[in-house]
């Protein structure tokens, strides 16, 4: 990938993140940039992959509570969400298996990809393989479906959502080009996106006034400008990996504001500082990264045959 970053490209950058469109191409970080706030990220050989659970036939999201317990999605098989509680020598253990809860559709049974934890301590699935939102009680005694279509149909594959700090819920269905709007408090069910875009990994912005999204089949990562009311908007380009074919998946943001993005199967993480408009470290995953959730001073990862921590901080 070519980087190409002057000041006129930083200033535009800066102009559009309060609301706009352009393209940001990043330049290759120093690993040794110091943010405002005297924030350092560490440098890329300080910063080792560890297992934190292996082997694990796991393929999915990952989401932690508010206690530090990790759930992952289709724990030794499709459908079932394990837990492991980190710094625990305890091994994983079945959270709930969706396939005693959710009957398949057809030909489709119960696949969990996208995962997060709300403010009461629910577990919130995308069902990819049935095409449903689903919210679970912190003890696994209930489950409810959120939402499972729009407008009379039924929603495609859904693959991640996200949590905006007023609780509207918003859900990516790549196979047909929508990011669905959920708000669950009314019931109400719509879609964000005006425009036709295949995202996958999905993480709202600290102030909640963005929505970032991975587009890993056009090599791109988009946002959108959240609108009060409920109605269509479009995407504008944030990050553009084209020229390389890279392909980010999943999303996550820091306590700090700071943008993870996980590149698949380049096995790399690489850190952003949207304020700045740079690019500010590249880290080894350890193997593909797939899925990517934040904790603690941690980034978790997943993919492959292990969940990985990498610390950026003691």
């Amino acid at each position: 990938m070519k980087y190409r970053l002057d000041w006129f490209v930083t200033i535009i950058f800066l102009l559009i993140w309060g609301g706009g469109g352009c393209v940001y191409v990043p330049k290759k970080p120093s690993n040794e940039f110091t943010l405002g706030d005297g924030v350092i990220l560490p440098p890329a050989t300080k910063v080792i992959p560890e297992s934190v659970i292996s082997p694990v036939e796991q393929s999915g999201g990952l989401a932690f509570s508010a206690e530090g317990d990790l759930f992952f999605a289709n724990f030794e098989k499709e459908g079932r969400i394990g837990r492991f509680k980190i710094g625990s020598k305890q091994i994983p253990e079945v959270f709930i298996d969706l396939t005693e809860w959710v009957s398949p559709i057809g030909d489709f049974s119960v696949r969990a990809e996208g995962l997060r934890v709300d403010t009461q301590g629910r577990l919130l699935v995308a069902d990819a393989g049935t095409g449903k939102l689903l919210r679970i009680s912190p003890s696994a005694h209930k489950l409810e479906v959120l939402a499972d279509s729009y407008d009379g149909y039924r929603f495609g594959s859904v693959k991640d959502l996200a949590i905006a700090p007023n609780g509207d819920l918003f859900v990516s269905s790549p196979h047909t080009g929508t990011i669905y709007r959920v708000r669950p408090d009314i019931g109400y069910v719509g879609i964000l996106n005006d425009d036709l875009v295949r995202v996958e990994g999905l993480a709202v912005s600290p102030n909640g006034k963005q929505l970032v999204a991975a587009e890993p089949d056009a090599s791109r990562v988009v946002v959108y400008d959240i609108p009060e009311d409920l109605i269509l908007v479009d995407s504008w380009t944030l990050v553009d990996f084209s020229p390389s074919g890279v392909e980010p998946r999943g999303i996550v943001f820091d306590e700090k504001g700071r943008l993870f993005l996980a590149l698949g199967d380049l096995n790399e993480v690489r850190a952003f500082d949207l304020d700045l408009g740079i690019e500010i470290a590249r880290y080894n995953a350890g193997g593909e990264a797939e899925s990517i959730s934040y904790w603690n001073g941690s980034l978790f990862i997943g993919g492959g045959e292990k969940i990985r921590r990498l610390r950026l901080r003691d």
